[in-house]
Parts: structure tokens; C-alpha cells; sequence
């Protein structure tokens, strides 16, 4: 299937609830990790959580709120009850839409995808909801844990119960702290047919969810092992072949920041901007003399992903700005 071409210009940052700024410091040379000191902006909307009066939800259920975003500028945000809205941040506005058959709670996978061409959606796109948003629950034992957003001719959302993954039912399988995408196994899913197939006895090894650029014609992410750099896969041979004997060959294509020793990494988004550019968000814990926690840092750093001019088939990588943010609060980047 041939993608459209993706081109984003901003970043979406989901903060925690009622903060409007990050704590910033700043040393006296204004420098960090060869990047800046940053401060957030002010936020252009709060979401606030639907709880149905009669509901007991514990305080801690607070991590079940999601947010994912659909096509390029509509942020989706669930509760733990539910119920959904959307916000459109090119024309700022919010819109309510369909529940969730079931809430997915604070370990889920969300992907956009374009609409494909299926007995599931009809033959035609109307207006300009050109995407469906595909959102599954890491945790097993939902009632719904896998299901897709898609605006259909009748010209309304709704969201379609899928098939779950086989992962979820091996006794074996225990739901990640953090997404990371290791199984035992690697399994696709087919947005066509609605099944799912297992490409082969070997695991992906990203610490990242994968993203595509359709230009490039490959997938990228961030290795699971220190120095967590960006890394490429033609997975064209697993898709055309429904399956692969072996792990294909892994490209390292480059390393957006050496961090000190003394940081942890705690988590990292990869954030797809279309024409092989990526935003790379990196959060560490930074770890004092006497082994205790000192702050939590977030690095963003832009790199463009181009073909070596020596070497066919081989990718190099141009780092561009680096921003360094000491906050806490940054839940999300989209």
C-alpha cells in the first residue's frame, strides 16, 4: 500500500493536568548538551475528564486518560470511562465523538493510518476524514482490546471492534511498563483482511514505536540499547511475504544525543514529520554522586534522515536544533 506524503510543522505536548509551563533551569552559558535551555508555551486547550457522577474511579485510574493523535492536526483525548473528544488544532475546535467500546488505559498502542479501500469503510471518502485511528490495550483481559476510529459515508464516526492479537492470550506474555514492542514473536496485523499474521520468531529491536517514511521506503526507531540511536528496517520482504525466517538487516543511521552517565533514559517518542524528518524526544532521570534522584530532563532534537551520496542504500543523518526542557510534566508527544 503507497502512503501520502506526511509534512508536519509543529509538535503536540500532552502536560499534566492544570500545568501551563515547565520548571526551567538555566546554566550560565545558556548551553545544554550542545542544545538550549527551553521553556514550554502556553497551552492552547485543557482537557478535563469525563467521570460519569454515579462512577468510583480510583485516583490512580488518572493514567488511564489517552491521547493519540489522528492525521496531522487532530488530537484525540479518552478518559477512563470512555468517552472521547477531538481537537483540531489548524481550526481550534473541539468536537465530541463515539465512546470506545472499551477504555484502554494507560499501556496502549495508537496508530494512524489512511483510510483503505475494504468492505469495512465503503468505497468512498467523504469530506476531509481521510484517516482512521487504529488503538489497542496492552494489557490482556479487555473486553475490546483492539479497535479502529474511521469516518464512514454515512457520515459519521464510529468505532469498529478488531480482532485481538494473538500475544494477548499466550499465558507467557506479560503487558511492558513501557511500550516497547518485544515479544516473543513479531506479528502484523492486515488492515484489509483484519488479520493477523506472525512475520517471524524474532523480536524488533526498537525501544520506540516504528515510523514510516514513504519517501525513504523505510521504517525507523530507536534501538533498545544504549547509546539509543535512530536506526532503519525494509520490512517490504515481511508485508509482501506475510512472513520472514530471519530478522531483517537493521541500519544504524545515527545518534541525536550523547547523554552524560549519570542520565537514565526513562522513555522516548519518535515523532514522524514527514520527507524524512523526525523529531527524536528523549526523557532521562538525572542521577546525583550519591545515587539519588536529582531532576527528569527532556531533550527534543530535529534530524533529517538523507541518502549517503557514497553509498547506495546506506542513510546518514543531519542533526539540526536541540532544545533541553527540566520538567516533569510532559506526559505525552504526539
Amino acid at each position: 500500500m503507497s502512503l501520502p506524503r506526511l509534512n508536519r510543522q509543529s509538535l503536540h505536548l500532552v502536560l499534566g493536568a492544570g500545568q501551563a509551563k515547565a520548571a526551567e533551569t538555566k546554566p550560565e552559558d545558556g548551553s545544554f548538551l550542545g542544545g538550549r535551555i527551553g521553556s514550554l508555551p502556553e497551552p492552547r486547550i485543557y482537557f478535563s475528564p469525563v467521570r460519569s457522577p454515579f462512577a468510583v474511579i480510583p485516583s490512580s485510574d488518572r493514567w488511564k486518560d489517552t491521547f493519540s493523535l489522528l492525521g496531522k492536526s487532530k488530537v484525540l483525548c479518552s478518559d477512563a470511562s470512555g468517552s472521547v473528544a477531538m481537537y483540531n488544532t489548524e481550526s481550534h475546535s473541539l468536537m465530541s465523538l463515539p465512546e470506545l467500546n472499551s477504555p484502554k488505559g494507560r499501556r496502549y498502542i495508537a496508530v494512524s493510518i489512511p483510510h483503505v479501500d475494504s468492505a469495512m469503510f465503503g468505497d468512498k471518502i467523504f469530506g476531509d476524514h481521510t484517516n482512521s485511528l487504529y488503538m489497542m490495550n496492552m494489557v490482556p483481559g479487555e473486553a475490546c482490546s483492539f479497535e479502529v476510529l474511521a469516518y464512514y459515508p454515512k457520515s459519521h464516526w464510529c468505532w469498529r471492534p478488531l480482532p485481538a492479537p494473538p500475544f494477548l492470550s499466550d499465558p507467557n506474555y506479560r503487558p511492558p511498563d513501557s511500550i516497547t514492542f518485544a515479544f516473543e514473536a513479531t506479528y502484523s496485523f492486515d488492515t484489509v483482511d483484519q488479520q493477523w499474521n506472525m512475520a517471524g520468531d524474532w523480536l524488533l529491536p526498537f525501544r520506540s514505536k516504528l515510523e514510516y517514511d514513504n519517501e525513504l521506503k523505510m521504517w525507523f526507531g530507536i534501538s533498545t540499547r544504549r547509546p539509543y540511536e535512530l536506526c532503519a528496517i525494509d520490512l517490504s520482504t515481511v508485508f509482501f511475504l506475510g512472513s520472514c525466517d530471519k530478522l531483517p538487516t537493521v541500519q544504524h543511521v545515527g545518534l541525536d544525543v550523547d547523554p552524560p552517565q549519570n542520565w537514565v533514559l526513562i522513555d522516548v517518542a519518535l515523532v514522524n514529520l514527514g520527507s524524512g524528518r523526525f523529531c527524536i524526544a528523549k526523557f532521562f532521570d538525572v542521577i546525583d554522586d550519591q545515587d539519588g534522584y536529582e531532576s527528569h530532563v527532556v531533550v527534543f532534537t530535529g534530524v533529517e534522515v538523507v541518502p549517503s551520496h557514497k553509498d547506495e542504500g546506506v542513510l546518514s543523518m543531519v542533526n539540526h536544533k536541540s532544545e533541553c526542557l527540566v520538567t516533569n510534566e510532559i506526559e505525552r508527544v504526539l
